[in-house]
């Protein structure tokens, strides 16, 4: 199988896990092999073979970015409860797999017992998908995959991210049970604002919850269960160069680090909508950050469900649970 990203070309072997997992760095006149022979992240915890890859002379960025293998078989992973229906309004029912309600109390215990989760907010980014012929969804955080799964089914390509594997495991079950594969990539990564190993912070009762830690220390002790690999948002400028994208943002906190992280993506990827959640920075210095960083780049603040109206900076404690930051450029059409 082969990925062909901008102007990168890898050719790799089918792994259980990860179909990539490769650094790039400094300058592309290294060797094949010494670009393979770099040490891999302590995450990793078992070796890994990759089929030395064609590397365009043109390539020059570092990332740890790892692409998941959608084609394994994960449907006996222990956190699977149960596959039930989501249901898409207009749109119609495909499977997703869902944790216990125990330790899911807000995303898979809503699913299982009304079928969807943030149904209206899923609702609006289809609409504004379908008015938008060829912008691709960038799920940033996807959980257990419900904004993936209802745009993959509405026909629109996606590239989720999320830093938990359990999450990925169960969202390629998901994929595979609809027959969406070949519509969605899927990325194992955090996202910050520097290259590191980020550990977890568990939310016994909202799995859904899991916040990143910075700073690991290279002597905790780190898996694939506990910790992720934390790459940048301009790591990813080389796939989505040019492109006109929507990004759902759900990282928990780590929004500001991830834009930060992402100058470069802001200037040479057309990000047209970003959706994210508001309500842990209504009051807070990285909520001053995330404004900063916006409004700077020509965005504005609405609610999402209210298209009429702009969002006051000067009330952002007021603001909605969750926002979207609309590019100048699309007022017109997003308030039409």
């Amino acid at each position: 199988m082969c990925i062909c990203v901008g102007v990168l070309h890898v050719v790799y072997k089918s792994l259980t896990d990860i179909k990539l997992l490769t650094r790039y760095i400094g300058n592309v006149s290294q060797t094949d092999e010494q670009v393979l022979n770099l040490t891999l992240p302590l995450v990793i915890s078992k070796p890994v073979t990759v089929t030395k890859p064609f590397i365009s002379t043109a390539l020059r960025f570092t990332s740890y970015v790892r692409f998941f293998n959608t084609s394994a078989d994960y449907s006996s992973a222990k956190q699977i409860h149960k596959c039930v229906d989501l249901k898409i309004q207009s749109i119609g029912n495909t499977p997703i797999c869902v944790y216990d309600p125990a330790i899911d109390i807000y995303v898979s215990k809503s699913i299982i017992d009304n079928g969807n989760w943030e149904g209206d907010l899923i609702s609006l980014v289809v609409n504004i998908i379908q008015g938008a012929r060829d912008t691709v969804f960038l799920d940033f955080g996807c959980n257990v995959g419900v904004y993936t799964l209802a745009i993959a089914k509405f026909g629109r390509q996606v590239s989720a991210l999320d830093a938990n594997r359990k999450n990925l495991e169960m969202l390629t079950t998901s994929l595979q049970k609809g027959n969406l594969t070949k519509m969605v990539t899927l990325i194992w990564n955090a996202l910050s604002d520097k290259a590191e190993t980020v550990g977890f912070k568990e939310d016994r009762k909202n799995i859904g919850g899991l916040q990143m830690v910075g700073e690991v220390s290279s002597t905790s002790f780190v898996s694939d269960e506990n910790s992720s690999v934390a790459i940048v948002l301009d790591d990813l400028v080389p796939i989505f160069r040019n492109q006109s994208v929507f990004i759902k943002m759900d990282i928990e906190t780590y929004e500001l680090k991830a834009m930060l992280g992402g100058k470069k993506f802001f200037k040479e990827v057309d990000v047209k909508f970003l959706l994210m959640e508001w309500m842990h920075h209504k009051i807070s210095d990285v909520g001053t950050g995330i404004i900063q960083f916006m409004t700077k780049r020509g965005y504005t603040p609405f609610s999402p469900l209210q298209r009429s109206v702009p969002l006051n900076i000067e009330d952002r404690q007021l603001w909605s649970t969750d926002i979207i930051w609309v590019k100048n450029s699309m007022n017109g059409t997003w308030s039409a």
